[in-house]
């Protein structure tokens, strides 16, 4: 694969193992050739087994010096009591060290057999020619007995879960998850959007109290994890110990106010625009049409579900998410994890003396009533018919050069600009200034404020990026065709009027 310029690799999560290759068209039979070899006909050799065993054994040591890996394990095992979402994918040492070539053979043929497997071809390619390799390559491979494998049920949970765990980093890290249905529920779409009006991006609530107003917190965010099983609507915050009481307080009251405050029509757009986008950058490139492609057979069996999805985002309105907030906020439901080097017992002490306050308050909520918002809707373009308009070239008078390329079948636009500049122009004096401009270089413009910047970016669901590096400095800009406009207004705002 690599000898034909191409990328072969492969992923594991709770509900699936993935193998991919990703190659030109002109040698899609190398392609097909080499991942049938894997799935049909696998060698298993000792000695390779020995050697990725020892590798296998030092990414599970790395993973405990990662306080990332260590808080979501803990936050896993906490709340998938007598689940396998309580393991880690990775696995145990003690596993890896002693699982045999029988083993994994026996694994193997009760697993990997055609009857358990789909495969998905995307990109510019010959159909009837690819329909021809598929029967070629992989028509023949061998089928084995499936196993039977009952997935164990959860424990129930009646109460609040709650887990501290010492450990030695610098920035403590907490998780809050609620329980919530499986990916194709009908109230997943509905508790994406609760999840970014409430603490997605620079504009949102937890994030504009949390980090921008106090300054409590390194990172906070809130997200939805949803697999074949029951999910979590995830809170999750990176803080100094010290600050633990005023944070947890803050978001409390954040969380109460939701459903005295519900979320305005700006915020429904804003979260809409930015989900929708989502679902289309990640239609860029072939291994993301075969990966979402992938996604809506493994867990709908519906190449559908993607614009169901959109039109259940498209029909939320503010009394739909406080149902759903009322819904799943449900203290019985929830599960707070913390990895801290402050005292484990006085930090568990006060965790369980908030949630049972937090749990009171939660169940005293009622939903108000609501008056009708009117509601502003995206209106997509979608992608014209391929163009073939050429690349084009502009000399401004102050010496400027623009290149033009335009591109009708394509969701998104971008625009770079590109100066000399970087580590090669600075002096031992002022030696890494490229780098800090590059940091606070979307820090505010002449015409608007950092805040500001950053609430326009979101309200498009853009990507803005500064970078400095050897020779060079940079800045770009994409988001979607729809705003193009707004886009090129921020982007030369930005490119002119910086004032960092």
């Amino acid at each position: 694969i690599e000898g034909s310029g191409g990328e072969l690799n492969a992923y594991t999560s709770f509900d699936q193992t993935v193998f991919y290759v990703t190659l030109s068209k002109n040698f899609i039979q190398t392609g097909m050739s080499a991942i049938s070899q894997m799935m049909g006909y696998p060698l298993f050799d000792p000695q390779e087994i020995d050697n990725e065993r020892e590798v296998v054994i030092e990414e599970i040591k790395r993973g405990q010096d990662s306080p990332g890996r260590r808080a979501s394990q803990l936050l896993f095992s906490t709340a998938y009591k007598g689940h396998p979402y309580s393991i880690p994918v990775i696995g145990f040492e003690k596993n890896i060290r002693k699982v045999s070539v029988k083993k994994i053979w026996d694994y193997y043929h009760a697993r990997y057999s055609p009857q358990n497997m789909f495969l998905v071809v995307a990109g510019d390619i010959d159909f009837a020619q690819a329909k021809k390799l598929v029967q070629e390559y992989f028509a023949n491979i061998p089928t084995y007995k499936v196993a039977k494998v009952q997935r164990k049920k959860e424990l129930p949970q009646k109460a609040a879960r709650i887990s501290v765990e010492k450990a030695e980093f610098q920035q403590s890290l907490a998780y809050l998850g609620f329980k919530i249905p499986s990916i194709a529920h009908a109230d997943i779409p509905g508790l994406d959007m609760l999840s970014m009006i409430l603490g997605m991006g620079d504009s949102s609530r937890l994030v504009q109290k949390l980090r921008i107003e106090k300054a409590w917190v390194n990172s906070v965010g809130a997200s939805t994890y949803n697999p074949k099983d029951k999910g979590l609507f995830l809170i999750s915050m990176g803080f100094n110990p010290e600050n633990i009481q005023g944070i947890f307080q803050t978001l409390q009251e954040e969380i109460l106010r939701f459903f005295q405050a519900p979320p305005t029509a700006d915020e429904i757009r804003r979260a809409l625009v930015n989900l929708e986008s989502e679902e289309y950058y990640s239609l860029e490139s072939v291994d993301g049409i075969a990966r979402k492609l992938g996604h809506l057979e493994f867990y709908f069996q519906d190449q559908k579900a993607l614009q169901k999805y959109l039109k259940a985002l498209h029909a939320m309105t503010a009394e739909k998410l406080l149902k759903l907030a009322k819904k799943y906020f449900n203290p019985e439901q929830l599960t707070v994890t913390i990895t801290t080097n402050a005292d484990k017992n006085q930090t568990l002490k006060f965790i369980k003396t908030w949630t049972s306050g937090f749990s009171k308050e939660l169940k005293k909520l009622k939903t108000p009533a609501m008056k009708k918002q009117s509601m502003v809707r995206t209106k997509w373009k979608m992608p014209a018919a391929p163009s073939k308009q050429n690349f084009e070239k502009v000399v401004l008078k102050n010496g400027t050069h623009i290149y033009f390329q335009p591109l009708r079948d394509t969701f998104t636009f971008s625009a770079r600009a590109a100066f000399l500049g970087g580590l090669r122009f600075e002096s031992p004096q002022d030696n890494g200034v490229s780098e800090m401009f590059s940091r606070i270089w979307l820090g505010g413009t002449t015409h608007r404020s950092e805040n500001e910047l950053a609430f326009e970016i979101e309200e498009i669901a853009a990507g803005f990026q500064a970078v400095a590096g050897k020779n060079s400095m940079g800045l770009s800009f994409e988001a979607l065709s729809s705003f193009e406009q707004q886009g090129r207004h921020l982007f030369f705002d930005v490119l002119a009027s910086s004032k960092p």
